[in-house]
């Protein structure tokens, strides 16, 4: 077989250019492939949600006591953040950019749905140890309760408005 791909082949043909008699004879005995349907390319996630998404899962991966899988997110310490800061400035096999990705996506982590379903009253926060690190009160999860409602109808308010239009 030729080493040539089978676009280049036919660019080769096309134009009148010499071609080898391998590359011609390997044509000739080649099936012809079908045109494949053009469909939609799959919706890509956008670069800061993989940014983010891969931050929670170094996260998982340094401090698996704090930060657990969706289904069983924790309400986390006051002041995690700095905390978080300074267990990773003390960490040397962690590179420097692994480490700011971490923590921008703390905030990711608890703007969640999850994360905000689970802030309760009463609930206990913990550190990144898994140690116990506090009580959720009741204010918090008042404004834990309001961003998730506000998440969930900003998610549902354009379906409704596409929903609108295509009935008009």
């Amino acid at each position: 077989m030729s080493n040539l791909t089978l676009k280049e082949q036919l660019s080769a043909l096309a134009l009148g250019s010499p071609t080898s008699e391998t590359t011609q004879e390997t044509l000739k005995k080649s099936p012809q492939k079908k045109p494949e349907k053009a469909t939609s390319p799959a919706k890509q996630k956008p670069a800061w949600l993989e940014h983010a998404q891969y931050g929670v899962e170094l996260l998982k991966a340094h401090f698996p006591e704090c930060f657990k899988e969706m289904q069983a997110v924790q309400p986390l310490k006051i002041g995690i953040k700095q905390d978080l800061v300074i267990r990773l400035g003390s960490k040397d096999n962690i590179v420097l950019n692994d480490k700011a990705c971490m923590v921008s996506s703390l905030s990711y982590y608890v703007s969640s749905p999850s994360y905000l379903k689970n802030v309760i009253t009463g609930a206990t926060r913990i550190d990144l140890d898994g140690n116990p690190a506090g009580v959720v009160s009741e204010e918090e999860a008042k404004y834990s309760s309001d961003s998730r409602q506000a998440k969930l109808q900003k998610k549902t308010k354009p379906i409704k408005q596409k929903q609108i239009s295509k009935t008009a």
